[in-house]
């Protein structure tokens, strides 16, 4: 059996989808909240593979009680490790530093407790840092100059590799940004509304994104094809967002918003915005850490991925099928 961890947002539902697709059952997919796991219920749907629903052993499990972690990984062959909180907001700093570690650490004790055979990590490229853009799996995860985000993911992988020395079978994929239909309230989902919203000014970085699709894929590949020891970065493409948002735009058929290339528009206004929710004012969607990631120029290379035997599909395709769910 494989358990699956966060199997009812974008990323661990997907992966359950595949595993099931692929004839790897039986999968038990581990969830907390029951609105995400009607989000997960209408991807399928969406996908076409809502008669398979009921193929996975949906087990509800608070991750950060290791009793429900222990429970849920009972009979377990292999687990992936798709659970994490996702946020730049500087309220959920807290929750993301204490949360996605924790959650981790308790997958990788019971994993050992119960002799798996294997583990897969989900991680992101967001731990890893170098001077040489675009990045591969030569640069180091390093936790100085991090944002919390990618903090909270350095702590958790730093368990994984605890449990890897301790004996157990890892696997660490580090996918880019990841791209999935838009049926959650987090994640890369909040790109997708302010996509269709129409956004007032278009930042002008760069970055690596990939599809929901192929990260799925590359977990059943580990499985099947085990590389225990080894991360993958998965990214299918570097590309501006000015490339995503007016690609996004066009296919919904809204305009296009104008590209601003200095940083200083968007300083100022992240700091405005924090004032006026230290006011009372609405939760800031503009933030230091999300300004920063969507001015650099930044960029990853799948050349070991691709050597591994991953294919990855073209950014236009990942585009064509999100906006198909939009509308």
């Amino acid at each position: 059996m494989i358990v699956v961890s966060g199997a009812s947002g974008m990323v661990g539902s997907q992966i359950a989808l595949a595993l099931i697709e692929a004839g790897m059952g039986p999968v038990r997919g581990l969830y907390r909240s029951k609105a995400s796991l009607d989000s997960a219920r209408r991807s399928w749907d969406f996908q076409g593979h809502g008669h398979r629903w009921d193929e996975v052993d949906w087990f509800r499990a608070d991750l950060e009680d290791p009793t429900d972690v222990e429970a849920a990984l009972e009979g377990a062959d292999y687990a992936v490790n798709a659970a994490a909180l996702v946020s730049f907001r500087k309220k959920d700093e807290h929750l993301m530093l204490r949360g996605t570690p924790i959650l981790t650490e308790h997958m990788i004790n019971a994993a050992l407790h119960h002799g798996l055979k294997g583990f897969v990590h989900i991680s992101s490229v967001a731990v890893l840092q170098g001077t040489e853009i675009p990045l591969d799996e030569s640069a180091d995860p390093q936790r100085k100059g991090l944002n919390a985000y990618a903090r909270s993911k350095f702590d958790a992988e730093m368990q994984v590799r605890r449990g890897e020395v301790e004996g157990l079978n890892v696997l660490v994929l580090n996918p880019s940004v990841v791209l999935g239909l838009p049926f959650w309230a987090d994640g890369s989902s909040r790109l997708l509304r302010s996509a269709a919203k129409g956004l007032p000014a278009v930042p002008g970085g760069s970055t690596g994104w990939v599809d929901v699709r192929d990260v799925a894929a590359a977990v059943v590949h580990g499985l099947r094809q085990p590389s225990w020891g080894q991360r993958f970065i998965l990214s299918g493409s570097n590309q501006a967002f000015e490339t995503f948002y007016g690609g996004m735009a066009d296919r919904l058929e809204k305009r296009r918003g104008p590209v601003v290339r200095s940083r200083w528009p968007y300083e100022l206004a992240w700091r405005v915005l924090a004032v006026v929710e230290a006011l009372g004012g609405p939760t800031a969607q503009l933030t230091k850490d999300s300004v920063k990631a969507a001015t650099n120029h930044g960029g990853y290379r799948n050349t070991k991925a691709t050597d591994w035997g991953m294919n990855f599909r073209p950014f236009d395709a990942t585009l064509d099928w999100i906006a198909s769910a939009w509308k």
